[in-house]
């Protein structure tokens, strides 16, 4: 079978290896007041098992200029701990939207939404069809 092949490169990117990274090591209480005090006006998601994902981009200034203040990154998680704004059950999976900001080592934000990054993850590149395909 080779790359090019839809479904290889969905278990690629969902199965193989990433590089590791390291998210919060905090308690999920912790981690709440850490978010609160961080980012008061808003909603907040603590997630466990997550990826960052940096988007491939066939043309990053296109993508800059229909972005603006977006990096081509995003965050999937297989296992939400806690929503502050009760959108995500605990337990379910999220994809993220692009990136605004990251403070290593746990905070990603988006233009709506702080994830909170508990624990060991990892990060991988991967084409942006591929990555909105899966869900």
């Amino acid at each position: 079978m080779s790359k090019s092949n839809p479904l290889v490169q969905m278990a690629n990117f969902l199965y193989g290896a990433g590089t590791p990274a390291a998210g919060l090591d905090l308690s999920p209480q912790d981690a709440s007041r850490e978010a609160q005090q961080r980012y008061p006006h808003k909603p907040y998601c603590l997630v466990r098992q997550w990826m960052l994902v940096d988007l491939l981009m066939a043309d990053p200034a296109q993508w800059a200029a229909e972005h603006p203040g977006k990096a081509p990154r995003l965050v999937l998680a297989h296992h939400i701990v806690f929503d502050s704004a009760g959108r995500f059950a605990p337990g379910y999976w999220v994809r993220s939207t692009f990136e605004v900001s990251y403070a290593a080592p746990g905070f990603f934000e988006t233009g709506h939404t702080v994830y909170v990054l508990l624990g060991e993850g990892c990060s991988k590149t991967e084409a942006l069809e591929v990555v909105f395909s899966l869900y």
